[in-house]
C-alpha cells in the first residue's frame, strides 16, 4: 500500500514537472545523436582505450603577419605532419574582424582548419560582453559570420562555431542568436578543474534542457537550445599543478623555459588521456607563441603527438561529429568525416587568392579601431531586423577628453586601407613563406610616449615625467 502510494506520487510530481517543462536531462529523455547530457560517460559505452583521443586546438583573435608564420610552423602547408589514418593534423581558429588578412583565413579553411566566429570588434571593456543585448549580439555575431563568408570565401553553413571574447557569454540574448541562425556549437562556457589530474573530464553536451551546470562567468543561458552544442572550456592546470588557468597563455605560474611549457601541455594530455578521454581542449593566444621556447614547447608536443596512434588532432566539428557517431579507432580510417581535405599541399598557396593587404596588426588582441575605416551596407537576418537592428553599421563613439566633439569609427563595414586598396589593385601575390614581406613597410614610423599624445600635445603626466628625465640628464652631465 504505501509503496503504491510512494509510485503513485513520484509518477504525479514527474508530470507536472513535464508539463511545466522542468524534465531533466537523463537516458530516457535525451537522445543521441543530436541530443547528449553534461556527462563523463564515453558515448556509445565504448571503452576508453577502445577510442581515439582527441587533441583540439583552438587559435583566438586576428590572423595576420603576426602569427601567420608560427601557424606555419605548426601546421606545416605541405601536410607532412599527419593523424593516424595519414590525413593532415587539424585545428581550430575562432577569428575577429580588425587586423585580420582574409586571404590567409582563406588558406588556412582550405587546408582543412576550422575557421570560427570571434565577434567584429573584440571590444573593450570585457564586461560590455557580459551586459551586451540581442541587438549588440546579433550584429557581432552575425556580421563577422557575414565577413568570414565574403571575405574569406567561405561557405556560410561551415562556420559552425561561436566564442565570446574574453568568455564572457552574454546569457540567453547570445544564445538565442546562435540557436535562431543555426550555428552548431558555442565554445565559451567554462568548466572548473577536475578533482585532480587523473579525474575524469566533461564530454561536450547539448542545452536540450538548459544549462544546468555551474554557471562560473555570468551571464549563462537560462532557457532551452536543442541541439545547441556546448563545448566545455575545461580549464588547464599550469606546470606547478597549482593554479588552473583557461588559456594556456593565461596561467598564474607561467612556465619559464621549454621544459616547463613542455611539461605543461603534456600533464594536461595525460590528465584526458588516461581516463576518459574527452578530447583535450587547448585553447591559445598567438602572442604566446613569440617567446621561442613555449613555440619550441608546442612544435615539440605536436611532434610527440602525432607519433602516438591512438592520438588525433582535429577540429571541433570533426570532434563533435566523432561524439554524434562513436566509432572505434580501429574504424577509423574510414570514418567519413576524419577524412583528408581535398586540396593539393602547397600548389594552393599561390592559387588559391592573394594576400589583399598587410594590415595594421596589433600584438594587443584587445585593440578594436583603426586610424581610417570606412562602412558598406551589411544585410542581417530577417532576425536582426525585427529587432530593431537593421543599421548599417555599428559604430562606437569616442569622446575626446576635455572636449566636447565626438568621433564615429565604424566597425562593421568593409574597412580597407590605402594599402589594402594599392595592394589589391596591383595585384600583388605573396607566398606563405615570404614572411620578409612584413606589414610594418606601410606604416608610419611610431614615436616613443614622450614625443607623442593622443591629442598631438603633452598631458600632464608626460610633462612631468619629461621633466623628470631633463632634470636626470642635467645632473648626470654636471
Amino acid at each position: 500500500m504505501q509503496f503504491t502510494f510512494t509510485f503513485i506520487s513520484l509518477t504525479i510530481v514527474q508530470l507536472v514537472n513535464v508539463a511545466a517543462g522542468n524534465e531533466s536531462c537523463s537516458r530516457h529523455t535525451c537522445h543521441p545523436p543530436h541530443c547528449r547530457c553534461p556527462a563523463h560517460s564515453i558515448p556509445g559505452n565504448l571503452r576508453p582505450e577502445n577510442i581515439p583521443q582527441m587533441i583540439l586546438l583552438a587559435y583566438d583573435d586576428a590572423v595576420n603577419w603576426d602569427n601567420w608564420h608560427y601557424y606555419l610552423r605548426l601546421f606545416p602547408p605541405d601536410g607532412r605532419r599527419k593523424n593516424p589514418n595519414g590525413c593532415p593534423i587539424t585545428a581550430s581558429f575562432f577569428v575577429s574582424h580588425n587586423f585580420t588578412d582574409y586571404c590567409m583565413v582563406k588558406k588556412l579553411h582550405a587546408r582543412g582548419m576550422e575557421i570560427g566566429d570571434h565577434s567584429v570588434s573584440h571590444q573593450l571593456p570585457r564586461m560590455w560582453w557580459t551586459d551586451a543585448s540581442k541587438s549588440d549580439m546579433e550584429l557581432e555575431v552575425l556580421v563577422q559570420r557575414k565577413h568570414l563568408a565574403e571575405k574569406a570565401n567561405i561557405p556560410i553553413e561551415e562556420i559552425r562555431g561561436w566564442r565570446s571574447p574574453f568568455l564572457q557569454p552574454a546569457g540567453d540574448d547570445l544564445f538565442s542568436v546562435l540557436y535562431e541562425n543555426n550555428f552548431t556549437y558555442d565554445a565559451t562556457m567554462t568548466y572548473s578543474f577536475p578533482k585532480n589530474l587523473y579525474s575524469p573530464v566533461l564530454w561536450p553536451f547539448t542545452l536540450d534542457f538548459g544549462y544546468t551546470l555551474v554557471c562560473n562567468i555570468a551571464r549563462c543561458p537560462q532557457k532551452k537550445y536543442p541541439g545547441l552544442w556546448i563545448l566545455p572550456v575545461v580549464v588547464l592546470m599550469d606546470y606547478r599543478e597549482q593554479k588552473p588557468c583557461a588559456y594556456v597563455d593565461d596561467c598564474a605560474n607561467m612556465p619559464r623555459d621549454k621544459y616547463e611549457a613542455y611539461q605543461m601541455l603534456w600533464k594536461n594530455f595525460l590528465r584526458n588521456y588516461r581516463s576518459n578521454r574527452a578530447p583535450l581542449y587547448l585553447n591559445l593566444h598567438s602572442p604566446w607563441l613569440n617567446t621561442d621556447y613555449q613555440l619550441d614547447a608546442m612544435d615539440e608536443f605536436i611532434e610527440k603527438l602525432t607519433s602516438l596512434e591512438d592520438v588525433y588532432l582535429v577540429t571541433i566539428t570533426q570532434a563533435l561529429q566523432w561524439q554524434m557517431n562513436p566509432t572505434p579507432i580501429n574504424e577509423l580510417k574510414d570514418f567519413e568525416p576524419f577524412q583528408c581535405p581535398k586540396f593539393e599541399p602547397n600548389v594552393e598557396d599561390r592559387k588559391v587568392c592573394q594576400f589583399t593587404y598587410q594590415p595594421k596588426t596589433t600584438r594587443d588582441p584587445n585593440t578594436f579601431s583603426r586610424e581610417k575605416t570606412s562602412a558598406d551596407n551589411t544585410k542581417l537576418s530577417d532576425n536582426a531586423k525585427k529587432n530593431n537592428t537593421t543599421n548599417n553599421t555599428f559604430q562606437s563613439k569616442i569622446t575626446k577628453n576635455g572636449g566636447g566633439d565626438s568621433k564615429t569609427i565604424h566597425h562593421f563595414g568593409s574597412i580597407q586601407s590605402e594599402h589594402e586598396s594599392e595592394a589589391t589593385s596591383k595585384g600583388n601575390d605573396v607566398d606563405d613563406d615570404s614572411i620578409t614581406v612584413h606589414h610594418h613597410h606601410n606604416h608610419k614610423t611610431h614615436k616613443p610616449w614622450f614625443l607623442k599624445s593622443s591629442t598631438g600635445s603633452f598631458s600632464s603626466l608626460e610633462q612631468h615625467y619629461l621633466k623628470l628625465f631633463l632634470i636626470l640628464c642635467f645632473l648626470l652631465t654636471n
